[in-house]
C-alpha cells in the first residue's frame, strides 16, 4: 500500500479525500499545527521520517484580499513553500491551483491558455504552478474554482446556507463566473489521476458555467431558504460598500474541462452533498 501525505489536513479537500480513500492508503494527513510548509527543517523532518510516494499538497494560503496586503506571506505558502517538499521529494506529486491565474477577460479556460494574474493571491499560485512545473518530475496539477462543502469556514456554500437559515439578508456579486465543484467530486477525480498515474495539468469543475449569484440562488432552492434574502450586486458596487474587499477578481472567469473526464452536474452535486 503505497503512502500518501496529505498537508493542509483541516481544509476542505484534504478532509474529502480522506473520508473517502483513507482505506486506498497509508495515509498521514497533517494539518498546519502539525505541518507548516514554510518552515523547511519541519518539512524535511516529515519527508524523511514518512518517506511518502506520494504528496497531495492541500496546504494553501486562500485569503484573497488578505494577499493584497500581504503578498509576501501568500507567497511564501502558496510558492516558495513548495520548494521545501519539492527539493526532498521526488514521488508523485499533487498541487492544487485555481482559476485566479488568469486575468477573467475571456473565460471559461483551458489548459493551454495564457495565464495572467490580476491579484497577488493569483501571482501567487501562478508562482507555485512554475515553481511545481519545473522541480516536479511526476506532477498532476489541479486547476478549480469555488471549492465548496458544508461545515468548512472557507466554504461559499456554507456561508449562503447559514446566512439564509438565520435570516440574513446577503449580497451575492452577479457578475462573477465560474464553474464550483464539490470538494467530493474533487477528491474523486484527484484520486482516478492518482491512480492512473496521468500527469500534468487537468482542468476540473461541473458542468455550467454560472455566476456566483445564480450558484447561490440554486443552493437556496436546494436546501429550501429564502431566495428573496440574496440580492444581486455587481463586483464594482460590491467594493465601493466594503473596504476590506481590496483586490480586483476575475469576472468572466471559469475552467474548460476535458471531454474524457466525466461531466458533473452542480444540481446533482448540491442533490448529494445535502444527503450526507
Amino acid at each position: 500500500m503505497k503512502k500518501l501525505l496529505i498537508t493542509g489536513g483541516n481544509g476542505q479537500l484534504a478532509t474529502a479525500f480522506k473520508s473517502n480513500f483513507k482505506s486506498n492508503f497509508n495515509l498521514l494527513s497533517l494539518d498546519r499545527s502539525e505541518l507548516d510548509i514554510t518552515d523547511k527543517i519541519k518539512v524535511e523532518s516529515i519527508l524523511a521520517n514518512f518517506k511518502p510516494d506520494i504528496v497531495l499538497n492541500c496546504a494553501a494560503y486562500t485569503n484573497v484580499d488578505g494577499a493584497e496586503n500581504d503578498f509576501k506571506k501568500a507567497n511564501n505558502v502558496n510558492s516558495n513553500a513548495i520548494v521545501n517538499i519539492l527539493s526532498k521529494f521526488d514521488g508523485l506529486f499533487v498541487q492544487i491551483s485555481t482559476d485566479y491565474i488568469f486575468d477573467g477577460k475571456n473565460g471559461p479556460y483551458s489548459e493551454f491558455s495564457n495565464p495572467n494574474p490580476i491579484n497577488k493571491y493569483g501571482l501567487s499560485k501562478l508562482n507555485g504552478e512554475e515553481i511545481s512545473l519545473k522541480m516536479s518530475k511526476k506532477l498532476i496539477l489541479i486547476r478549480a474554482n469555488v471549492i465548496f462543502d458544508l461545515n468548512s469556514k472557507s466554504s461559499f456554500l456554507d456561508w449562503v446556507i447559514k446566512s439564509l437559515k438565520s435570516k440574513k439578508e446577503i449580497s451575492v456579486v452577479n457578475d462573477q463566473f465560474g464553474n464550483p465543484i464539490w470538494s467530493v467530486d474533487l477528491a474523486k477525480i484527484i484520486f482516478q489521476l492518482i491512480k492512473n498515474q496521468e500527469l500534468g495539468i487537468f482542468n476540473v469543475g461541473t458542468d455550467k458555467i454560472i455566476s456566483r449569484y445564480k450558484f447561490a440562488k440554486l443552493i437556496a432552492d436546494e436546501w429550501n431558504l429564502d431566495v428573496n434574502l440574496i440580492k444581486p450586486i455587481s463586483t464594482k458596487s460590491l467594493k465601493a460598500q466594503n473596504k476590506n474587499y481590496i483586490a480586483p477578481r476575475p469576472l468572466k472567469s471559469g475552467l474548460l474541462v476535458r471531454d474524457e473526464f466525466p461531466k458533473i452536474s452542480i444540481r446533482d452535486s448540491l442533490v448529494n452533498l445535502k444527503k450526507i
